[in-house]
């Protein structure tokens, strides 16, 4: 489930262009194909070239996004933990979802968290021993449950610009 929801965020994000871009090829082709004396063919070109680029970035992510979930351990121990808005969050470990990227992360021996608002969403930058990733929440409140969690597993923790609310468990994550 896991896979396929990240899978499924990339097809919502590049099916639009696709498809757009897939129907002009056939009008520009259909046109051409009606009336050759307008000689369509540059434009067709540069639609299919067009296209193309779009297929080569939707598959480069798409194997990007595979690539990284072969390599993470029991993936289906994240169906029942809780999540952000494109995060699965474990009591020891985090596959953090941003954009369309997809990393995994431990959530042991974090340092820092700086919390930064994009319109409604709010950016958390998380920093720890080995590593630093970002994680994005639908809103403030989730940010602050989610502080609650990082302050509950990591009690030294230093949160930048958000304050813990709540009892840091899972369950306020949405975890079965």
């Amino acid at each position: 489930m896991v896979k396929r929801y990240y899978q499924g965020l990339l097809s919502l994000y590049f099916s639009g262009p696709m498809t757009m871009l897939a129907f002009i090829v056939f009008a520009i082709a259909f046109i051409n194909n009606r009336k050759p004396e307008w000689n369509m063919i540059p434009a067709l070109a540069a639609a299919a070239i067009v296209l193309a680029v779009v297929m080569f970035f939707y598959y480069k992510n798409k194997l990007g996004i595979s690539k990284t979930l072969h390599h993470v351990e029991n993936i289906q121990e994240y169906e029942k933990g809780g999540m952000l808005d494109r995060s699965f969050v474990l009591e020891d470990r985090i596959l953090a979802g941003i954009g369309l990227k997809v990393s995994e992360h431990s959530t042991l021996n974090l340092q820092s968290a700086t919390a930064t608002e994009k319109g409604r969403k709010v950016i958390l930058h998380i920093e720890g021993k080995d590593d630093s990733f970002d994680v994005q929440t639908i809103d403030r409140a989730e940010a602050e449950r989610f502080a609650a969690y990082l302050r509950k597993n990591n009690p030294q923790i230093v949160l930048n610009g958000i304050e813990p609310k709540g009892n840091g468990t899972l369950k306020e994550l949405s975890a079965e």
